[in-house]
């Protein structure tokens, strides 16, 4: 039978028991909301869902509640979805704190969570990434989920089906995929100026290309280092690792984007900019192209 989501990975909806068997997650359908003016974190002119979290203790014991700490994307390249709350909508609760939540045993304890994606991504997949955690750390076990968002039917061409290109000792151009592993930097443009300096954001694309949710996963935490003019002088660094802006794992044959912002210093003036990319270190690919108008 055919599997419509890589192995590991399971439908919204679907029940998963983690934790060594000490909570079963549960995730609900997204479902179309319309905010009200008490909702918090929507984006101007983004479509708004909800969707219903419910723990259940698995345990004859009392648990204290799992941080969740999901992370949300959207389509086929992986954007970050918004967040929001709402009258209703309470959002992840804060298990990491001096009196946390507590769930008695064989209890349940739900959480009602706010989806926001752009006007133009009705119907794109969203995929949800959750590595429970506790006061004491990360406990090890990553899930997967992923449905649809609601208003529209999916695209056809929702599944990310990248190009390689072959294996070449060159800076790739920008939109061109690295095969390994396997990314791409794109869009970068200007963005205005600031305190004289010109402005600029691109989008990096990292796919995880296994065929299974299995470890080891691939994390979202690169780093990337802007060059400009034939020196390759050096504009900016923007770190990831632990406090970047997106470092949740990547979902087995699915994408994930991050856009970074960098600037140039005061004066200098660039037609073009060269990208590298590093992972604790090592570079994994390098991108070059002009600033898009």
């Amino acid at each position: 039978m055919k599997r419509e989501l890589p192995e590991g990975m399971h439908k919204l909806g679907a029940g998963v028991t983690t934790e060594e068997g000490t909570w079963k997650l549960t995730p609900s359908a997204l479902t179309q909301v319309t905010p009200t003016s008490r909702a918090k974190g929507v984006p101007r002119g983004w479509r708004t869902a909800k969707m219903t979290w419910t723990l259940t203790n698995k345990t004859s014991e009392i648990q204290q509640l799992l941080n969740l700490s999901p992370t949300v994307r959207y389509g086929a390249m992986g954007r970050p979805a918004a967040e929001f709350t709402d009258t209703g909508i309470e959002g992840i609760a804060n298990a990491i704190s001096d009196d946390p939540p507590r769930v008695k045993p064989g209890g349940v304890y739900t959480l009602t969570v706010g989806v926001a994606v752009p006007a133009d991504a009705a119907g794109e997949p969203v995929t949800i990434t959750t590595r429970p955690s506790t006061m004491f750390g990360d406990t090890g076990d990553v899930d997967f989920f992923e449905g649809p968002f609601p208003g529209a039917a999916a695209r056809k061409d929702s599944v990310l089906h990248p190009r390689p290109v072959p294996d070449t000792e060159k800076a790739l151009a920008f939109g061109q995929w690295k095969a390994d592993p396997q990314m791409t930097v794109d869009h970068v443009r200007p963005e205005g100026t600031a305190d004289g300096r010109a402005m600029f954001s691109g989008e990096l694309t990292v796919r995880n290309a296994a065929a299974v949710a299995d470890l080891p996963y691939t994390p979202m935490k690169k780093s990337v280092r802007v060059y400009y003019a034939d020196e390759l002088k050096e504009a900016e660094l923007i770190p990831g690792g632990a406090g970047a802006a997106d470092t949740g794992f990547i979902a087995p044959q699915r994408a994930a984007t991050h856009t970074f912002h960098f600037s140039l210093p005061k004066g200098a003036k660039a037609e073009s900019v060269t990208v590298e990319v590093t992972d604790l270190g090592t570079a994994e690919g390098t991108f070059e192209g002009k600033l898009a108008d």
